[in-house]
């Protein structure tokens, strides 16, 4: 019998080859639609931390730039070498450089996860979100540990996946932290608290 972390593992590799496979077109259309969906919810706030997609990750290579110009600001994640967060302000293309993990990180003043606590919004990365807001990560437990800083909905934690990557269950863990929404092309699904 399969542990849960083979089990993780297993659905990750699944995932990102499907992720991988899908067509330009369509992720171009799916990431537009999640813009859509997503806007709305940042009429009212200034303050957001997200990552910034790469690769065929959901919100597209632009997503960052979409959000800057939405809210007042916005804050990104860099990776440490005791594999922990910290964040700091996206100031624009220029203040982006390739970070240890080669993710594009923000140059600047850095702050711990305790930052998140004052933000309006947290954008997650997921490879997929199951019906109950269980959130399936990389594996790394990066935003795991950074989320374990921020009491539960406040701020709400977001996450955008591919409607393929909202599944029917995703094995979790404890320390698991689970999303008040998930957000895909089709509109945005909330979980009870």
């Amino acid at each position: 019998m399969l542990s849960s972390s083979d089990i993780k593992a297993q659905l990750r590799t699944r995932l990102l080859r499907a992720r991988r496979s899908l067509s330009t077109e369509q992720r171009a259309e799916w990431t537009t639609a999640l813009h859509q969906q997503l806007e709305p919810e940042l009429a009212h706030i200034s303050s957001v931390a997200a990552y910034w997609p790469r690769g065929a990750e959901p919100g597209g290579a632009g997503f960052i730039p979409w959000l800057a110009r939405r809210v007042d600001r916005v804050l990104l994640p860099i990776t440490r070498s005791d594999n922990t967060l910290s964040w700091a302000e996206y100031k624009g293309p220029h203040s982006i450089h390739r970070g240890r993990l080669g993710i594009s990180e923000p140059v600047g003043p850095c702050f711990d996860s305790r930052v998140l606590c004052g933000c309006d919004l947290i954008v997650a990365p997921a490879m997929a979100i199951d019906a109950t807001g269980n959130r399936l990560g990389k594996g790394g437990g990066y935003y795991d540990r950074a989320l374990s800083m921020v009491p539960h909905n406040h701020p709400a934690v977001y996450a955008m996946v591919y409607p393929t990557e909202f599944l029917k269950s995703i094995p979790a863990a404890p320390h698991d932290r689970r999303v008040e929404a998930v957000v895909t092309a089709a509109g945005i699904h909330r979980f009870p608290s």
